[in-house]
């Protein structure tokens, strides 16, 4: 029997959309896809909205031209948090195409985690000084159009580690500069029901050392045993299980390497609501109780969903 201790008052939906102080949110998670169009085809009969595919663009600190960092994405926005999904941009090679090209190459799905902060310099000094040598921060930029049709361009500020400190996938903090124009109702899910970004479960071989290194990442203490342990965040929660303990948990999924970010787990404000969705969109589900569903990797490109409700809690604390 899993354990689900909680106040409803901590769901995610109820947080807001950015942290202050020293709070760290799961912000939001990225796919690596090949095609990024077979994946928006998924995406969009999940019920989710897609931005348009742009090429992504660090601002040169010297005052030039934007530089390419050679992915592009498209996102999925909700009420709390989004979904990411990046691919490489054609006809360039860069150190994160390389990287993306990299971890296709051991499955398809989920290999980014991204968390927000409030204080991206003292987010970088503390990771400093875990050891993480995390790089120079880097000004992401992004261009879009507002729904009126005008121009805009969002900003983060990203701090990110070299792959061989966290080599679960891309584990990186940001700042959200722009969060207006980031979460915008026009493009925000509502048909599917689902309203926030809940948390993360990750497949590994040692569950001791993975969640206490992501514990002096992220500064959280974590909770549980040697086969399964959780980390919550002020907005979020993280788990890290054993092929055994996730495949017992989750019957069906199929584990294709360790380490393997194995489901997302999102937050329903109605979770009947979220099935009849599905179900009229010929979207096969599992259920996990009367107020939690499953989507296989097979239907979401490589990464389980598992879709909770306010009576429920996924990733489950213990």
């Amino acid at each position: 029997m899993l354990l689900r201790n909680f106040n409803m008052d901590d769901a995610p939906e109820n947080a807001p959309q950015t942290p202050s102080g020293s709070e760290v949110f799961l912000d939001h998670v990225g796919w690596f896809v090949p095609d990024i169009e077979e994946l928006a085809g998924v995406m969009e009969r999940l019920g989710f909205i897609l931005t348009p595919f742009v090429a992504q663009q660090n601002a040169d600190p010297n005052g030039g031209a934007p530089v390419l960092t050679g992915t592009g994405n498209r996102c999925a926005m909700m009420q709390r948090g989004y979904l990411e999904f990046l691919a490489a941009v054609p006809g360039t090679e860069t150190i994160l195409s390389q990287q993306l090209k990299a971890a296709l190459d051991r499955y398809h799905g989920l290999h980014l985690v991204a968390f927000s902060i409030d204080d991206s310099a003292g987010a970088h000094e503390r990771l400093s000084a875990g050891g993480f040598a995390p790089q120079d921060p880097v000004h992401l930029r992004r261009p879009l159009t507002l729904g009126d049709g005008s121009p805009a361009e969002v900003a983060f500020t990203v701090l990110r580690v070299p792959p061989e400190k966290m080599p679960e996938g891309r584990i990186q903090m940001l700042r959200q500069e722009t969060p207006d124009l980031v979460w915008q109702e026009n493009i925000i899910a509502r048909d599917n029901g689902i309203v926030a970004l809940g948390g993360v479960i990750l497949c590994v071989d040692n569950v001791d050392e993975v969640s206490d290194r992501f514990s002096r990442f992220i500064g959280r203490d974590t909770e549980g045993s040697s086969d399964y342990r959780s980390l919550s965040l002020d907005r979020g929660r993280l788990c890290f299980a054993t092929v055994k303990e996730l495949t017992e948990r989750l019957p069906g999924l199929k584990v294709p390497t360790t380490p393997f970010m194995a489901a997302v787990c999102l937050q329903s404000g109605d979770i009947g609501r979220t099935r009849s969705f599905l179900s009229q969109a010929s979207i096969v589900t599992s259920r996990l109780g009367d107020h939690s569903l499953f989507v296989s990797p097979e239907d979401a490109c490589g990464t389980g969903i598992i879709i909770y409700d306010k009576s429920d809690i996924w990733p489950p604390a213990s």
